[in-house]
């Protein structure tokens, strides 16, 4: 079967994230038994290539792909014999229903309704809020893969038929269960993400600065870059904890890794997710997580067991929650182990297979 996989970044993207780890993964299992064409913008860098049997093509750009898709998705369909389309929404629909007569698969890890306002200014959000509308009915013969079960039923309320979606949730490398670096002697904290304003890293440096208090050695990472850095660390500045906060900028992933391992505490503080594949690969390397209890979120983390919840903002909660494990060492430490058990039940194998066997029923059932 000839595969066309449309999303809007890939994995060598600078701006990639959880999404695109998770459609890379579905790609590269598909490819075991099919052609697989991957879709994506081009950015600085970007090569046309073949890699683990994933042939990858670069169109438009990053602000306005979803119009080179237009444009380019019947000559596309036709020159490579394509027989299904998987179109993950993770930014604005592609429509590619409206273009081409193929079988559309749609993959969604989260969509953003309202949310988008809080995220970006007002012209870009009502551009992205306006896209997701029409879901229901251009992808009326479509059927839904979702990466949680807040996304189902954020589908649902949106109309589309329950028995058309299927959760299938995110996998993890097993090499994560391999590593073995030590716990920093003293307490040390992380975020690992894109610095975006929705992923709301400012509440937990008001946080940080609250646990300061009355964890001195306390030191926090926040590993990643993005958009909202320069505000970051001017609000950093402002609290007076710079010599306590360390901006990592870009890491190497076995950079990553070990600051994920060494710390006590992974901390996402996001507004919204699809899932959150950090939270498993903290709790893989035996990091307990606390997280926002938001969609996407609350399913990655189970909450007592692996990690933490907390309300969404609630600076002096997340403040608690993070004090509470690090003054009981033995709290902290049934959860360490309560994560690695958690993690395993993750498998980007399963999450591929499970894929495939989706895809064929939807085929079907077509």
């Amino acid at each position: 079967m000839n595969i066309l996989i449309v999303n809007w970044r890939d994995l060598k993207n600078p701006l990639y994230g959880g999404a695109e780890i998770h459609i890379t993964k579905i790609a590269q299992h598909l490819a075991l038994k099919h052609n697989v064409i991957f879709l994506t913008s081009k950015y600085k860098g970007a090569k046309d290539e073949v890699e683990k049997k994933v042939k990858y093509i670069h169109i438009g750009n990053e602000y306005l792909f979803n119009f080179s898709v237009f444009f380019n998705i019947k000559k596309l369909v036709q020159e490579y014999k394509i027989d299904l389309i998987i179109e993950d929404i993770n930014k604005v629909p592609f429509f590619t229903p409206l273009f081409v007569k193929v079988p559309v698969l749609v993959v969604i890890p989260h969509i953003f309704g309202k949310t988008i306002f809080k995220q970006t200014n007002p012209i870009f959000g009502l551009y992205v809020y306006l896209f997701e509308k029409p879901l229901k009915n251009v992808y009326k013969n479509s059927f839904f893969e979702v990466i949680s079960n807040s996304t189902k039923e954020d589908l649902i309320r949106r109309g589309i038929d329950k028995e058309k979606i299927k959760v299938i949730e995110c996998g993890i490398d097993k090499r994560f269960f391999e590593y073995n670096y030590k716990k920093k002697e003293n307490p040390q904290i992380c975020y690992v993400g894109r610095l975006k304003k929705y992923k709301s890293v400012h509440h937990l440096i008001e946080a940080f600065k609250k646990v300061k208090e009355k964890s001195k050695d306390s030191i926090l990472y926040i590993v990643g870059t993005g958009d909202y850095e320069k505000k970051l660390k001017n609000l950093v500045k402002k609290l007076k904890i710079e010599k306590d906060v360390i901006f990592t900028g870009y890491v190497s992933e076995e950079e990553k890794i070990k600051i994920l391992q060494e710390s006590w505490i992974s901390v996402y503080p996001s507004y919204i997710e699809g899932w959150g594949i950090v939270n498993i690969e903290a709790n893989a390397l035996k990091t307990p997580v606390i997280s926002s209890n938001v969609m996407g979120l609350k399913d990655s983390v189970k909450d007592g067991f692996s990690g933490l919840l907390y309300e969404y903002g609630n600076i002096d909660q997340l403040a608690e929650k993070i004090l509470f494990l690090l003054e009981n060492k033995k709290e902290l430490e049934r959860m360490s182990e309560n994560s690695l058990l958690w993690a395993k039940n993750f498998d980007w194998e399963k999450t591929g297979q499970l894929t495939e066997n989706f895809i064929e029923y939807f085929l079907i059932k077509k």
